[in-house]
C-alpha cells in the first residue's frame, strides 16, 4: 500500500513510517519540520518537505507516489497554546 504519513519526521510519525516500511508498504514522510527533523525518516521513506495547509503541494504528492491512505500525525499538541490561539490548532488539525 502507497501511504504518506503526515508530521512523519516528527517522534510519533517516524516510528509509524518505521513500521509501514518493515510491513512491506511505500511510504512517504511529509512535514514542514517546524518540529520534525528530516533525519528522523527512516532510510526508504520518500520525504516531502510541505505544510498540511499547502493544498497545492499536498495534491501532487498524494497523485505523484500514488497514495491510497493517509496517517495523521501532524498536529500541534500543546494544550496551553490551544487555548491562546485556538484558531491555529483548529486549521492544523481539523
Amino acid at each position: 500500500m502507497n501511504v504518506l504519513v503526515t508530521g512523519g519526521a516528527g517522534y510519533i510519525g517516524s516510528h509509524a513510517v518505521h513500521e509501514l516500511l518493515k510491513a512491506g508498504h511505500k511510504v512517504v514522510a511529509y512535514d514542514n519540520l517546524s518540529k520534525g527533523h528530516r533525519q528522523a525518516v527512516p532510510v526508504g521513506a520518500g520525504f516531502i518537505a510541505g505544510d498540511i495547509r499547502q493544498e497545492a503541494i499536498l495534491k501532487k504528492a498524494l497523485i505523484e507516489h500514488g497514495i491510497q491512505t493517509v496517517m495523521h500525525f501532524a498536529a500541534d499538541s500543546l494544550v496551553g497554546e490551544s487555548m491562546q490561539d485556538p484558531g491555529k490548532y483548529y486549521h492544523n488539525n481539523v
